[in-house]
């Protein structure tokens, strides 16, 4: 399974933050961008039947599964 983590805020450089699999994070200029990159490997692991979870940090601290990728084609 592939799993992606999305906190919510921005780090000290102003880059949103996406890690893969606990790997060391891959930095973006916007939430939303990072969101789209997750959303595009998640569609490229349903096409080959394979797991992802995107787990997306809310304003409020919790954590979330995102839901949605098998509803969203991002080209």
């Amino acid at each position: 399974m592939m799993t992606f983590d999305l906190p919510y805020a921005p780090d000290s450089h102003d880059a949103f933050l996406l890690s893969i699999n606990e790997s060391p994070p891959l930095r973006f200029p916007s939430r939303g961008a990072a969101l789209t990159y997750a959303i595009r490997l998640a569609n490229q692991r349903i096409a080959q039947g394979l797991d992802y979870a995107i787990n997306v940090e809310g304003g409020d601290g919790k954590w979330r599964v995102f839901q949605g990728v098998g509803h969203l084609l991002v080209a």
